[in-house]
């Protein structure tokens, strides 16, 4: 039997808050894709990984912390036309080639926006749960994020104001009967005035590694209703 859900408080705030509704802003999230060329080496076997891409002092992706919990050398580095920092990472997904236990093949990379976490209260205009259509939530193997992919509806209006906006709420955290505490997320959609004419699809990334919760659950309500998913972090 598990204990009565209570608000989520905001006063416990051990992530960062920062960029509500503009960190996860269409604008992010629709990343730029730079191609790279396709080569096969001996080792050659593609794989696709979301990871934390590394960027040295050149503005290059030196190494790759992939979700699996792998660390790659990228031979040679790769330039990106976001990677305008330098010694700091960036939430991506990677297509590479593995050529050898500690070295990759870059192909392609896109970057992926992250969803700082953000109590409900912080919404002054209030919740809106606009559709989506949802593709999939996937929790990392290194546990560190949950990744989210779906699809917007997009089109094209003379309106200059119209953008998606997207963000990830804290509602409630659940003190269970075992003592384990779940925290209990929803996706906040608006549509933001953009006509729903066809599909774009997006990813983005939910941090997790600072979250004080054993277990966490997101709801994200679709064209065919709401899809709550559950996942333990600890």
């Amino acid at each position: 039997m598990t204990q009565a859900a209570t608000p989520f408080p905001p006063r416990r705030r051990p992530w960062s808050l920062v960029g509500i509704l503009v960190a996860l802003s269409l604008s992010l999230l629709a990343c730029t894709t730079d191609s790279y060329d396709k080569g096969e080496g001996s080792y050659s076997l593609m794989q696709a990984h979301m990871v934390d891409a590394h960027i040295d002092g050149k503005q290059l992706v030196d190494y790759i912390a992939t979700d699996d919990g792998d660390t790659l050398q990228l031979a040679p580095p790769l330039q990106q036309t976001w990677t305008q920092t330098t010694d700091t990472f960036c939430r991506a997904l990677f297509y590479f080639n593995k050529t050898a236990s500690r070295q990759a093949q870059p192909l392609s990379a896109t970057r992926i926006g992250t969803a700082a976490i953000v109590p409900r209260d912080s919404l002054k205009e209030g919740m809106k749960t606009h559709p989506v259509k949802l593709e999939s939530i996937w929790l990392a193997k290194t546990r560190r994020y949950l990744n989210v992919g779906l699809y917007l509806k997009v089109g094209t209006t003379d309106r200059e104001d119209a953008r998606h906006r997207l963000a990830v709420i804290a509602d409630t955290l659940q003190t269970r009967a075992d003592g384990t505490v779940m925290l209990h997320l929803s996706l906040y959609h608006d549509q933001g005035g953009v006509p729903e004419y066809y599909s774009q699809r997006t990813f983005f990334s939910i941090p997790l590694y600072q979250l004080q919760a054993d277990s966490v659950s997101l709801t994200v309500h679709t064209y065919q209703g709401a899809v709550v998913r559950q996942f333990g972090i600890r």
